[in-house]
């Protein structure tokens, strides 16, 4: 049989080392290709042959027409896509992969057009009866969310992600400064009890949209990202997540953010429909959704997604890169690590 090879997109990125080291934790050999718009992107030099390319915010076919061009001189069995303007413009471009034998390990392109927009997660949710935290766009709304709950309340953006565009107003000053200088903005009633706690929850669901199995995180940030999680059972939660990824109709990996409110109810803040920074958090665990991937839908296998119950912190490390093969890449675009003896 061929060895299987896999490719993992912005693999420079948090998430994009995460599936590299959940890839290293899955007991098959496979080759292990990687792309990214820089050549200071550590991630192309711990793969087996790393590639630059355009980037997909700034030009989305050139683009795709690259990742097409990689899977085919490559002969890419199945694609892990990390970044969310790839993955938008990935989804755009649904029928052209459609033509490739490789797998792309995306939500089909409806929920990829919900998720990315909060307003329409919110509403979404809200219709099917589900535990959202109460959302305004225009003055009048505004005030009503003013007089409901009062301060404080928060301000971000219907297209951000991780922390960015996100502010706490605590009067109407605040808000006022925030709602000018957030690009798109939505006010939401602030969901937080005593002591706060937060959660994320990795889902893998099959291709009829029901869930394989859920992963919860009581979590702690920091620049963004989780660094500090307690692995548990919280069965409120994980049921509540389970519901939010299944109506939506996700396949594949997707991950649900909740926060308690002040009646201890959990209550969804953000779905984030593709994979999650805390991976590799997952699958040092057991519950390893990249293996889970390859497993079913490249090999066709029932995945096994159980996990033991610890903390988890992160760490940093330091990549030691030869000054050659640093000017090598910016040269040709891609590095062969494979090829080096």
């Amino acid at each position: 049989k061929r060895m299987i090879t896999v490719l993992i997109t912005a693999i420079g990125g948090d998430i994009g080392q995460g599936v590299l080291k959940a890839l290293k934790l899955y007991r098959k050999k496979m080759r292990i290709i990687g792309t990214d718009i820089t050549p200071r992107a550590p991630g192309l030099f711990m793969c087996d042959k790393g590639y630059l390319v355009s980037p997909a915010g700034k030009g989305a076919s050139a683009y795709v027409s690259m990742i097409i061009q990689i899977c085919r001189r490559e002969k890419v069995d199945i694609v892990f896509c990390t970044h969310e303007h790839e993955q938008l413009a990935l989804a755009r471009n649904f029928k052209k992969l459609k033509k490739l034998k490789t797998c792309f390990v995306l939500q089909p392109p409806a929920v990829t057009f919900i998720c990315r927009d909060k307003l329409k997660t919110y509403k979404f949710l809200s219709k099917a009866g589900l535990r959202v935290p109460d959302t305004a766009t225009n003055r009048k709304e505004i005030d009503r969310l003013i007089s409901k709950f009062g301060f404080p309340l928060v301000v971000k953006s219907r297209f951000g992600s991780g922390s960015r565009n996100f502010h706490l107003a605590n009067n109407k000053k605040e808000l006022n400064d925030f709602l000018a200088g957030t690009p798109h903005p939505i006010i939401q009633e602030y969901i937080q009890s005593d002591p706060e706690e937060e959660y994320t929850v990795g889902i893998f669901l099959d291709n009829k949209s029901r869930a394989l199995g859920a992963i919860t995180m009581l979590r702690q940030l920091r620049f963004g990202l989780t660094f500090h999680a307690i692995v548990d059972d919280y069965p409120d939660v994980t049921r509540l997540a389970k519901q939010t990824a299944e109506i939506l109709r996700a396949i594949g990996l997707c991950n649900v953010q909740l926060r308690r409110d002040s009646r201890n109810q959990p209550c969804v803040i953000e779905v984030n429909a593709r994979i999650s920074s805390t991976v590799a958090f997952r699958a040092k665990l057991g519950f390893n959704e990249i293996a889970a991937a390859i497993d079913y839908f490249l090999l066709h296998k029932k995945p096994g997604l159980r996990f033991k119950k610890a903390v988890v912190m992160k760490t940093w490390d330091e990549l030691i890169i030869s000054r050659a093969d640093y000017d090598l890449l910016q040269k040709q675009s891609y590095i062969n690590k494979r090829k080096k003896k």
